[in-house]
Parts: C-alpha cells; structure tokens; sequence
C-alpha cells in the first residue's frame, strides 16, 4: 500500500472534507480526490460516503484508519 495515499485518506478521515484536507497537505484539491480514488480501486471497496456535508467512512474504512493509524505511529 502506498503511504502516501495513506495519508492522504487519513487527512480526508480526520477532516472529512477533500478541501480542507487538501490545504493542510499542502496540495490540489483534485491531487486529493484523485489518490483518493486510486486507493480505493486498488483496495476494491469504497472507504467513505460521500454527503453534502463532507466524507464520512464506511465500514471497509473504519477498518483502514484503524490499520493506517497504528502504521503512522510506527513510523
């Protein structure tokens, strides 16, 4: 799994919003929804629904934040 699509999705979990995750990563909102995409065809499963009100995860991604957040803390 490529890290830096991981942290992109845990910027988008902890803000649940593409924009703000995009300022605080320094990046493109387009860069964001893009590997964001990509992560989730590698993966096969979607990770959030998308809501007018931001991205909320869904079950496949609650599975991958808990994962994504213990490799973070090791890193």
């Amino acid at each position: 799994m490529d890290w830096d699509a991981l942290q992109v999705f845990l910027t988008v979990a902890r803000t649940g919003r593409i924009s703000v995750a995009a300022k605080r990563l320094g990046v493109e909102h387009t860069t964001v929804s893009r590997r964001l995409s990509a992560l989730e065809a590698d993966l096969g499963v979607p990770l959030f629904y998308r809501t007018t009100t931001g991205y909320l995860l869904t079950v496949h991604g609650q599975n991958v934040l808990s994962n994504a957040e213990t490799m973070e803390r090791a890193a």
